[in-house]
């Protein structure tokens, strides 16, 4: 007995001489139900914005051979190499500022001719500096001069003025909310982190790899920067600071092989159904994937491909995995409006819903796609998970004027969607905010394993009870 009480002895003193610690008293993972109701909460909180529509309703609607003056006949081959003189580029300029406001849709939203006029004048004292100018140099003088509106289907030959915002995620520790803030999963309590007063923004709600709630601090930066140019530096009430290095950003490549648009597969008990377009020429397949999954009281959407199309797509889906009236528009939050013929937007509301849905998204989701997940939100029992969206809503890409003499091809809408941005809703050139934040890639697999934590389907290889 006096030896085992020795060893005891020893083995205690080792452990204090090591600094052994009790496990971490971390939080305990939400019930599904606990989930979804704070999640739908969230949802219902969006109220579509108060617009005072007369504002942008300033212009007469272009009639047909006006529309042909500025977009018509065939477009010709952009040449980088193509040399203007000051006087054609300047010539440019005034078609294409007549091309905005005869018809451009946010025209007015975006500050009107008393904004865009201010422009334009800075645009043709930029061309008097030099008598000639390329083609390339035209292009990138209008990227350079036009970045004071905020629109991600605009673009000058194809590229944008302003630079999107995508997630770069810090997982090399996992950390847990806590009531007065935030936990690292050795137990070690975040004191603040230098450059963000609001812990809250910074740290978001995600799954760890074993399919667990978890936070992780992620920063919404410019695309293009690479992982070693995004850090952050961490300190804990214990006096340590940590430093973290970013994963870098991948954008979700993954599409459907040959022509078809839709796929459907089974994840465990999970129907995944994929939509990689908004193409309503495919409705019946659209209509066919709806009926599927909601069989089922868990299913998954995957839009993490589709760049959009028409709204259509996203109204008919949901109507019809809701078994609602698909005659009726499907709620909306966005105010949409035609500013030339007065049209406005869709009806207001929420969906009941027994089962739940997840809706897999990615930075690649854009306009009508985005649509969806707009629509999605007026959904009970809807969880977005992966990456923010692309940030196109503002107006679509209906017109592509050509300017006659250095060729640059400028695309421009002539709707108008004004999306709410109360609690940090919506942001162009942003997107939509998932639910859960994962690398898109890592979606689908990360979304069955929560729902296998949750007890909302059956791990692979259990005992499972078969769906009416």
């Amino acid at each position: 007995m006096n030896g085992f009480i020795k060893s005891c002895a020893l083995a205690l003193a080792a452990c204090l001489l090591a600094g052994c610690a009790s496990a971490p008293d971390l939080p305990p993972q939400p019930t599904l139900d606990e989930l979804l109701a704070e999640t739908n909460a969230a949802h219902q909180a969006v109220t579509k914005p108060q617009v005072d529509a007369s504002q942008y309703r300033t212009r007469p609607a272009p009639d047909e051979e006006t529309v042909d003056y500025f977009t018509g006949g065939e477009q010709t081959a952009f040449d980088l190499d193509a040399v203007v003189t000051a006087a054609q580029a300047a010539e440019d300029m005034e078609y294409l500022f007549d091309a905005f406001r005869t018809l451009y849709g946010p025209y007015d939203f975006f500050g009107g001719d008393e904004t865009f006029g201010r422009h334009k004048a800075e645009l043709q004292a930029r061309l008097e500096e030099k008598e000639s100018w390329t083609a390339a140099e035209v292009q990138d003088l209008l990227l350079e001069g036009l970045r004071f509106f905020e629109d991600g289907h605009f673009a000058v030959n194809g590229q944008r003025p302003n630079p999107w915002k995508v997630p770069f995620f810090f997982r090399e520790s996992a950390f847990y909310r806590m009531e007065d803030g935030y936990i690292r999963e050795d137990g070690k309590r975040v004191a603040s982190v230098d450059g963000y007063e609001d812990l809250d923004e910074l740290f978001k709600r995600s799954i760890s790899p074993e399919g667990e709630i978890v936070y992780y601090p992620i920063l919404l930066e410019e695309d293009g920067l690479q992982a070693g140019d995004v850090t952050l530096t961490i300190h804990y009430t214990d006096g340590s600071a940590q430093t973290l290095t970013a994963e870098p950003f991948e954008r979700y490549k993954e599409q459907i092989e040959g022509d078809a648009i839709t796929e459907y597969h089974k994840d465990g008990e999970i129907p995944v159904f994929t939509i990689d377009s908004c193409y309503d020429g495919a409705m019946d397949e659209i209509v066919a994937g709806a009926i599927m999954v909601a069989r089922y009281p868990v299913g998954i959407v995957d839009l993490r491909a589709n760049l959009g199309g028409s709204d259509s797509v996203a109204n008919t889906w949901l109507r019809q995995y809701t078994y609602t009236d698909t005659e009726r528009p499907m709620y909306r939050n966005q105010y949409l409006m035609n500013v030339f013929s007065g049209g406005s937007g869709a009806e207001d509301g929420w969906i009941e819903n027994d089962r739940v849905l997840i809706v897999l998204t990615s930075k690649n989701i854009a306009s009508a796609a985005e649509t969806f997940v707009d629509m999605a939100h007026n959904v009970e029992n809807v969880l977005f998970i992966g990456e923010n969206t692309w940030g196109a809503q503002v107006t679509s890409a209906a017109y592509h004027v050509q300017l006659p003499n250095s060729g640059c091809v400028v695309t421009m809408g002539h709707g108008l969607f004004e999306v709410p941005q109360d609690w940090d809703y919506y942001e162009e050139l942003r997107g939509y905010q998932p639910d859960l934040w994962v690398p898109a890639g890592e979606a689908e697999e990360l979304a069955v394993k929560l729902m296998e934590n949750l007890g909302a389907v059956q791990a692979e290889g259990e005992a499972s009870s078969p769906v009416a």
